[in-house]
């Protein structure tokens, strides 16, 4: 099968899987006497196996570790090393979840910060809508907010 069809079969763009040559997950691929990259059914599952690899996340470098042992068709010596990653990838995603979590709460706090009133900067001071909580200083009670009227659309 050609490049185009390899890549449809797979859902990449045939970009994709020149690149995945060049970084070693795939064979150089065979040629046709026209000069046409040919694949064969073992690329096919090989590629299908980078894509299930990384759906799960692992990154390529570890997804080329593994991919001569998969290329075998057992899982015998797979599996351990599989589960490795596996467990790797995990700490890794347990780990950006606590940053992303204290993110968010980082977040919450500038929000909040921005809905309280601010006194007019003067000419020489930086804006510091970003500062950080410690530095932020309410400078009016919220009890002194006005309501405005709603606009009319019009």
């Amino acid at each position: 099968m050609r490049i185009g069809e390899l890549a449809q079969a797979c859902s990449v763009n045939p970009r994709t899987i020149r690149y995945y040559e060049a970084f070693g997950l795939l064979p150089e691929a065979a040629r046709a006497p026209s000069g046409h990259r040919v694949y064969s059914e073992r690329d096919l599952h090989r590629l299908q196996f980078i894509r299930r690899a990384k759906h799960i996340g692992l990154p390529l470098d570890s997804i080329r570790q593994i991919t001569t042992y998969a290329d075998t068709g057992s899982c015998q010596h797979l599996r351990p090393r599989l589960k490795e990653l596996i467990a790797a990838q995990l700490i890794e995603i347990r780990n950006r979840i606590t940053e992303l979590r204290a993110l968010e709460r980082d977040l919450h706090t500038y929000q909040a910060a921005l809905c309280e009133p601010r006194a007019i900067p003067s000419k020489d001071a930086s804006c510091s809508c970003l500062d950080g909580p410690s530095q932020r200083r309410t400078i009016l009670p919220a009890v002194t907010l006005v309501r405005r009227p709603a606009r009319r659309k019009s």
